[in-house]
């Protein structure tokens, strides 16, 4: 199949590249200029693993627009991007996910992933974060350290990482 489609996957409709790449959109989301910590939910499969918010682009929606309603729905969190840290590539599961850094300007103390499968979200500081994508989620640690080299405190952050 040549060009963009939709699929129907479990009741929702998932868009494939030119490649056959499910498009996908995440948040690496932040609370203060330092940029030194960072918001993850646990994942709905395993609920003691933690994770980027993030998820499939729906029709006729944007990377961007994806990425506020998946922070919305999965983190219960509003914000504004900051930047954006580009495409990553999952060749094991055909992802390609645009990810975003959020500054996170509203948080929610009620929302549907948290009602309807008791999803949480918590703040690490990013050594913490670091470690815990490292043991649940290594295929999002690509994100991190492009986070950290694109950070106007990337010095600092290293440093962190390191110490």
């Amino acid at each position: 199949m040549t060009g963009n489609h939709y699929e129907k996957d479990s009741n929702k409709l998932r868009f494939f590249d030119d490649d056959g790449y499910r498009q996908r959109a995440a948040c690496i989301c932040v609370r203060n200029q330092h940029e030194d910590e960072i918001l993850l939910i646990t994942s709905h499969r395993d609920k003691s693993s933690w994770i980027f918010p993030g998820g499939g682009v729906e029709p006729n929606e944007s990377t961007i627009d994806a990425a506020h309603r998946e922070l919305y729905e999965e983190a219960g969190a509003k914000g504004r991007i900051l930047r954006e840290l580009g495409v990553f590539e999952n060749l094991e599961r055909k992802h390609r996910t645009t990810v975003f850094v959020v500054y996170v300007e509203e948080e929610y103390d009620d929302w549907d992933d948290k009602r309807l499968i008791d999803r949480q979200r918590h703040w690490y500081k990013l050594k913490d974060a670091f470690s815990l994508l490292r043991i649940y989620k290594p295929s999002q640690l690509t994100f991190l350290e492009q986070f950290i080299s694109t950070s106007p405190n990337h010095i600092n952050l290293l440093h962190q990482i390191s110490s």
